[in-house]
């Protein structure tokens, strides 16, 4: 698909990742990564309800936000997020730059009413397939607007180190910070992958992550084109996509 506008794909797409030190033990995790939808008002209700029947039909055992989920004030999406309440897998998000400017704060009440958990600046464990998976999150590297410090050095101490490890950084960037801490897999967005081309050609100079799957020193890094737009609703040679991973 070469020329795209609007709120009309639901464009799944299948990831296999494999992590060998977990091979033929994770039992196929899959984990669904929604990112950049920039949630507006005039956004149908309907195509989100779509979206999560879609995203509940394929089974996931997690699914994830990673980051600007909003492109409007929170408080006049509350029936849009509500929407997000029917997904049946855990769920969590952390927050996007857009996110900071629109109400992170409304937002995080809102997505916590619907059930999706909140990762910044946090670390959670869950079990799946009798494997225990770390996940940790950072909020936007532009907290500091908020008057919010990212105690990153602090939260990757904490790893248990003999868990898998999946964050989840709104900006790819933020991969610069693992270093000597064991982060299996990274998930981002942020970029858009360019989404108009030729403007990608532009993003690439400021983001040396921008679009697929990276290898930096040990982890995995998969960065997002998202699902939705910024500026004009349309894309060009760069599709939006919804993630599907499968990982072994």
């Amino acid at each position: 698909m070469s020329f795209q506008t609007g709120w009309k794909h639901f464009p799944f797409k299948e990831i296999d990742l494999t992590l060998n030190k977990y091979k033929n033990s994770l039992l196929s995790l899959k984990i669904i990564q929604l990112s950049d939808l920039h949630i507006k008002a005039n956004l149908k209700l309907s195509y989100l309800s779509s979206l999560v029947k879609q995203i509940n039909d394929l089974n996931p055992d997690i699914v994830v936000f990673t980051g600007d989920i909003l492109q409007t004030k929170a408080n006049k999406l509350k029936e849009h997020i509500k929407i997000f309440s029917k997904i049946e897998a855990k769920s969590y998000y952390v927050t996007g730059n857009h996110d900071i400017v629109y109400g992170a704060k409304a937002l995080h009440t809102l997505m916590s009413e619907a059930g999706v958990e909140c990762l910044d600046n946090k670390i959670s464990i869950i079990s799946v397939n009798g494997i225990s998976i770390q996940f940790i999150g950072f909020s936007d590297r532009y907290s500091f607007v908020l008057g919010n410090r990212r105690p990153i050095k602090k939260l990757l101490a904490q790893l248990d180190s003999n868990l898998l490890t999946v964050l989840l950084a709104h900006q790819p960037k933020d991969v610069e910070y693992i270093k000597d801490y064991r982060v299996d897999i990274q998930l981002s967005g942020h970029t858009h992958g360019g989404q108009i081309y030729p403007f990608d050609k532009l993003v690439k100079i400021f983001q040396p992550y921008y679009s697929g799957e990276y290898i930096h020193n040990k982890t995995l890094l998969y960065v997002s084109n998202g699902l939705g737009y910024w500026g004009l609703e349309m894309r060009y040679k760069i599709p939006s996509e919804i993630p599907v991973f499968t990982i072994n």
